[in-house]
């Protein structure tokens, strides 16, 4: 089975933490955290929808200016989510540069802040200089993003700042049997995107009848003749829907009991968290007192939470002689749990 996300670190384990998620056949990507983008490259930054902020320390948001730099002349909006003062820490960044000579540039900026019940919304747009538009508060239920293939979540949390941990999720996974699709005498080509959407777009019919005939619907949503009708019933068997892919991305949390069991259930069931270990359990004091989490408290999160795979990262320059002692120690926290650690390349 092909993942719908294809997920890769941009830096190392001692650099700054971002994660870039890109969408298999999407032609977009999505960011958390905007740390050093250097290593992600023009190409990738362009392709860049959204970007998820933890918080807005600097080796988790100075990226921004890098991506504002390629983006400037792009037509796809930049959506930015993170803690609520997050607009006040754009305007800010946009604040230090002149931009008399952009406005007829597209890109618009959307920076949404995450508050406990709320979440506000404020535009920056090249059209206007980047000058600040306020929207009306709507509530905040934990989605930040939905639409077909996946939705982003939300938590706040508390790094003596408020922060934010993420899950990416897929509420189901659409895979074509290459096999089927031969013995039909099909090829494989665009149509099969949009058989996708259609199967997406129908899918609560689907589970509960089974098949859907698009034609019997009067709708036809790709283009394909197949015994003269496009006819979504008689390709069903060569659509396999199976679990969809869950994404966890979970950066500076103070080792609190309150932060341990708001984080638990959130990232339970995913296939793959992304987490940091700060600290050695050794210095668990200083991780007290820097508000980290210990490799030790990852590996138990991820066992607790059932993930499949833990992926730890942002570490403390300090064991930059022992770096496997953060992996190993994450391990044996994490040996019940299925899955395995997988050092940063």
């Amino acid at each position: 089975m092909k993942p719908t996300f294809h997920f890769s670190l941009v830096n190392g384990p001692f650099d700054d933490p971002c994660v870039f998620v890109r969408l298999i056949h999407e032609g977009r990507g999505l960011l958390f955290d905007a740390g050093d983008l250097g290593g992600l490259g023009t190409g990738n930054i362009l392709k860049i929808s959204d970007i998820f902020v933890t918080h807005t320390h600097m080796d988790h948001f100075i990226g921004l200016d890098e991506a504002l730099r390629h983006c400037l002349k792009r037509e796809m909006p930049l959506r930015l989510y993170g803690p609520k003062d997050l607009a006040e820490r754009v305007e800010g960044k946009l604040g230090g540069y002149s931009w008399n000579l952009i406005r007829e540039y597209p890109l618009k900026i959307e920076v949404f802040g995450i508050g406990r019940q709320s979440l506000s919304h404020t535009g920056f747009y090249a059209e206007d200089s980047f000058s600040k538009t306020v929207y009306p508060d709507r509530p905040f239920d934990g989605v930040l993003w939905e639409e077909p293939l996946f939705k982003v979540k939300g938590l706040l949390l508390s790094h003596e700042i408020p922060v934010v941990a993420y899950t990416l999720e897929e509420e189901y996974h659409i895979n074509i049997n290459k096999a089927r699709l031969e013995e039909k005498g099909l090829t494989a080509g665009p149509w099969l995107s949009s058989l996708k959407a259609a199967v997406r777009e129908n899918y609560d019919f689907i589970k509960a009848e089974g098949v859907l005939s698009l034609k019997k619907m009067g709708v036809s949503p790709y283009s394909i003749c197949f015994d003269g009708s496009p006819c979504l019933k008689d390709l069903m068997d060569i659509v396999a829907i199976t679990k969809g892919q869950k994404v966890s991305y979970v950066m500076d949390v103070a080792p609190t009991d309150e932060n341990l069991e708001k984080l638990i259930p959130f990232v339970r069931g995913s296939d793959i968290l992304f987490c940091e270990a700060y600290f050695l359990e050794r210095d668990r004091d200083r991780a007290v007192e820097r508000s980290h989490l210990t490799a030790a408290l990852a590996g138990r999160i991820a066992g607790e939470a059932e993930v499949g795979q833990l992926q730890i990262l942002h570490f403390s320059p300090r064991y930059r002689d022992c770096e496997q002692e953060l992996y190993d120690e994450a391990m044996r926290e994490f040996e019940a749990a299925r899955g395995a650690i997988i050092p940063c390349s």
